[in-house]
């Protein structure tokens, strides 16, 4: 690891979830099991969508997060992007911090994308001078002039996020978090963003880029760590964790459900 301060440490991070009863998901007992300790029953309960994730991501790295559906990809995600609080353990992320999280999020559908533009750089402390220096040059690289002025309800998911991608990646976020970018859209926009990602993280910002796309783990990413049912069970070189996700996916090798490894 790198003397410098980490641009993001994680320890021991965990998330419990209140598993609703058949005939009361809604009751008062069930909401109180999750503040009076003596009710609790945490075998029967309570699943934990995240258990003793510890990792560290240093400036300017792009940390790709792989595992299948259910892992706790997005889980993480959305600690880490302030949607949602830890059951245990913390999170430190030093500077601002700009989130892509699934379609649909970040964005208020009812307000243009001119308006969600200039919403979103206050949210992150921008002012409104910085947000209109860069507007322009966001406008530009999401491609949607002629839709700007509408409601991004009416945008089509490749045009959503687009704009999203812009706004996260251009308004000076020192920590950006991105989940699924290259889903939608055509080739031309994908490479666009991953040319991007690539400028940003040149810069010294620090990216974490959570795919379904190997390949694009493979190309992008300097370290990733590979997620199984909420514990990280791999974490070093990109190749290398993304050769065990391939064998993990197609019942090849070892259980990745066992043990650690930590690849130099």
């Amino acid at each position: 690891m790198s003397s410098s301060r980490p641009a993001v440490r994680v320890e021991n991070l965990g998330k419990r979830y209140l598993i609703p009863k058949k005939g009361n998901p809604g009751s008062l007992g069930a909401h109180l099991k999750d503040f009076v300790p003596f009710l609790r029953d945490d075998s029967d309960d309570y699943f934990w969508a995240l258990k003793d994730v510890s990792f560290e991501v240093q400036p300017g790295e792009i940390l790709g997060i792989l595992g299948k559906n259910g892992s706790g990809k997005s889980t993480l995600l959305k600690i880490l992007s302030n949607v949602t609080f830890p059951t245990e353990g913390r999170a430190e992320l030093s500077g601002r911090i700009g989130s892509l999280l699934e379609v649909g999020t970040g964005f208020h559908p009812d307000l243009t994308g001119r308006e969600n533009v200039f919403m979103a750089g206050s949210l992150l402390g921008l002012s409104q001078k910085e947000i209109r220096k860069k507007f322009d040059e966001i406008v530009d690289f999401s491609e949607i002039e002629k839709f700007i002025d509408v409601p991004v309800k009416r945008y089509s998911s490749g045009m959503y996020v687009r704009l999203a991608f812009s706004v996260a990646s251009l308004l000076q976020s020192d920590v950006l978090i991105l989940d699924e970018v290259m889903a939608v859209g055509d080739q031309s926009s994908r490479e666009k963003s991953q040319e991007n990602i690539k400028k940003i993280a040149a810069s010294g910002k620090t990216i974490l880029f959570v795919s379904h796309n190997i390949q694009a783990v493979r190309n992008l990413c300097t370290t990733a760590l590979l997620m199984v049912e909420g514990k990280i069970t791999r974490r070093g070189s990109a190749e290398k964790v993304a050769e065990d996700y391939m064998r993990f996916l197609h019942g090849i090798g070892e259980n990745l459900r066992v043990g650690y490894r930590d690849w130099e």
